[in-house]
Order: C-alpha cells, then structure tokens, then sequence
C-alpha cells in the first residue's frame, strides 16, 4: 500500500528555504483580502483536483497588528476552533520536550542512546533484545532529532520482502490493522521499535544521510518516559498544554479513542479509488510522531510560544533546534522543526483525512496555520504546494513580503 510511503514523501518535499518580512497592513483589509484571496485560490484548486463537496480550507494568521482566519468550501461553518489532528505538527512538541529536558540537565543531546541517564542506573533506551536495532551504540539524541540516525520508519515504509516475519513486504500496522482484520489493536513502543530490531532494519548508520523516520520519534519518546517516569501524552500535558493554556489540545493513545472532540473538522482521503471520510483513526500506532488533535488557534499559540522562547523552553534551546545541522541545508530541517519558504519556522503534517501548516517567523513575531482537512495520496505533492502556497500568500496580505 502506497499510503503511509506517500506521507513521508510529503513530509520531504515540504522542508524548503527563505522566510520573509516587512510592512504591516490595517486588521480590517487583512481580513477582507485573507477571505477573498482564499476563496479565490481553493475554489480554482477545488475544480482542478475534484475535491469533495464539505472539504473546504482554513488559514489563521496572528502578527503585532491582530488575528484573521479565512475559510472557504465548507459545507457548515467552521472557525479557528475546531479541532483536527496535527499529524506530524506533533514533533515539534516531542522535539520541545527533549530539549527541555536537556535544559535542565536531564538528558544531553549529544548523548548516545546506549549512554545512562543522568542521575539514573539505566540507559537511555532498554538494553533488552527489543531494542537492539542496527548501530544502536552509535546513535545519538541529537541524530534522532534530526532525522540522521538511520532509523528505519515502519509506518512509511514496508518491510522488506526478503525478512522472514509473516508481515514481510506489508507496511507493519496496515498488515495488523487490515491483513489480521485488528483495528482496534493496541500498538505499543515496545511493538514498533522491536520490528526493527527483529529484522535488523536501518537505512544507513548515523550521519550517513537525512531520512525522515516516524519511528526515530517513538524512541525519542520512550526516551522522555525513562527519564521522567511519566507516559508521554501526561508529560506533555503536564509540561506544555497546561502552562501553556492549550485547552483545546490532546494527545490520544488508546486504539479507542478513534473521534475528535466537539466542534471538529471532518477529514476525507482519496487513496486511489476516490475521497471517502477518513476523520475517525486508531492512533496508537503515532503517539509522538503524529497523535496530537489541536486547532487552529491553539497550534498558532503553541508555535508561537516555543519559537519566541516565551516559554518552557528558552532562546539558548530554541536557537538550537532551528539550526540546520551539517547535511540537512537541502531538506532544511533542525531538531524537530523545519525552514519554509517565505513563511517562516515550524512543521508540517499529514495524516489520513487532514494536511497542514504551522509556522512562526521570529524576526516580525507572524503566525500561521494553514489546514486543508483533505489528503490526496495520488497527488500529494500537488497539496502540499498548495498548503505552503497559501501560508505564503497569507504573510504577503498581513504585509511582510520582504525576504529576510
């Protein structure tokens, strides 16, 4: 199944260069052009790429002058609000924990995973048999963060052909979810991580190139449960979404907790065979690396806040994870966050039913988000110009237009 490959190919395309700034416009004319222009571009998009009547499209910008959201081909009415899942927007917070735990002298991020914890007598990640996956003893945190250790990516990759497992050439959780008719299964850190340890999965070893990997984020999590004796959604949670004031944001991990909150977006996918509704998922096979439901305003708020440094997180740390490292400038992804073009710093994410956006420029303190509750496998990298496309058209209407 091409799904999940077409997903990390989307995550790829969209790590590209130049942020922008400059004038500001009146909130009122903002407003007006953010709607007509939105209306304009989905409304020609809509017709060229057949999309399902309800789809529809959001963008939310705050700057120093005010907040404007424009929606467009909605069959009710939505707003900055409603919820939808976040999808890959998800990193930014994991990638956020671990340098908060860095911060204050839990972890270093240049660390192997083999190395203790500081202040503990066990090591970063279990040294039991599960967890023993290719070059292990050479990876480090900091790799993880960056996509150069080599991981092996379960959700957006298959199995090769050539294991011995039952799942070989199958896509791991679809093989559980659909070939074993297992919906409801219950995916664990444990599970995932040992799938590549059983089969000795890995791209290359550490530093041998970028490759996105989901799975390089689960254990990062497992990482950030170790240290703090916390699962990660209530870390999270406790650490971030409180203090924060992201009430409206959470972070599922039950194979049952399938629906969104009241008022939310519906999600629809086209896999090949046309759009179908996509808004319900088991999630648990994405803690860390794509679980997270937000909305627009919150994911603004959230983005803003640990770009800024105004939060848990200070500059010193921030500073660090949008640095690009050595042999990322092409993909120009950091630790955990990326640089896009005319827009600003943040993270993208698409996940069965929704693609989107999230970024802030330092430099003129913009926000935006840009949600599309629809994903075209057959043409993703269409969508995923026109989702950054639209988060640059929108800084052009807010008046920082001037490249930096």
């Amino acid at each position: 199944m091409k799904t999940r490959f077409t997903i990390a190919l989307f995550s790829l395309f969209c790590m590209v260069m130049l942020v922008a700034c400059g004038d500001n416009s009146s909130p009122n004319t903002v407003q007006q052009q953010l709607q007509e222009m939105l209306t304009t571009n989905y409304a020609a998009y809509k017709t060229a790429n057949k999309l399902p009547e309800g789809a529809g499209a959001l963008v939310y910008i705050e700057s120093p002058e005010g907040r404007s959201v424009a929606t467009a081909g909605f069959s009710t009415p939505v707003n900055e609000t409603f919820h939808f899942r976040i999808a890959s927007n998800t990193k930014t917070f994991t990638a956020a924990a671990i340098m908060l735990l860095d911060q204050q002298g839990r972890l270093r991020i240049d660390d192997y995973v083999t190395a203790m914890i500081p202040g503990k007598s066990i090591p970063y990640l279990p040294a039991s048999p599960g967890y023993q996956i290719p070059y292990k003893s050479s990876i480090t945190i900091k790799q993880l963060l960056a996509h150069r250790a080599g991981v092996y990516d379960i959700t957006n990759d298959p199995v090769p052909a050539s294991s011995n497992a039952l799942y070989a050439g199958h896509y791991y959780t679809d093989y559980i979810i659909k070939t074993l008719g297992e919906p409801d299964h219950q995916f664990t850190f444990d599970e995932l991580v040992g799938v590549n340890a059983l089969n000795q999965l890995s791209y290359w070893a550490p530093e041998g190139g970028y490759h996105y990997s989901n799975t390089g984020y689960t254990l990062l999590a497992v990482i950030i449960e170790r240290i703090t004796g916390q699962s990660y959604g209530q870390f999270i949670a406790d650490t971030f979404f409180t203090p924060i004031g992201l009430s409206s944001t959470s972070a599922p991990w039950s194979a049952n907790e399938r629906t969104l909150p009241q008022p939310f977006m519906r999600g629809f996918s086209n896999e090949g065979s046309g759009y179908r509704e996509t808004t319900e998922d088991n999630m648990s096979a994405n803690v860390a690396e794509g679980n997270i439901i937000s909305t627009a305003a919150d994911l603004a708020r959230w983005i803003r806040t640990l770009l800024s440094g105004s939060g848990p997180v200070n500059k010193n740390q921030v500073t660090r994870m949008i640095t690009i490292p050595p042999g990322n400038e092409e993909k120009q992804y950091g630790l955990g966050v990326s640089r896009y073009s005319d827009i600003g710093y943040g993270h993208t994410g698409a996940h069965l039913g929704y693609m989107s956006l999230s970024a802030y420029n330092p430099q003129d303190n913009l926000t935006v988000v840009v949600l599309l509750p629809f994903l075209d496998f057959t043409n993703i990298d269409t969508q995923g110009s026109f989702l950054l496309n639209l988060g640059k058209e929108a800084r052009k209407i807010a008046g920082y237009s001037k490249p930096w």
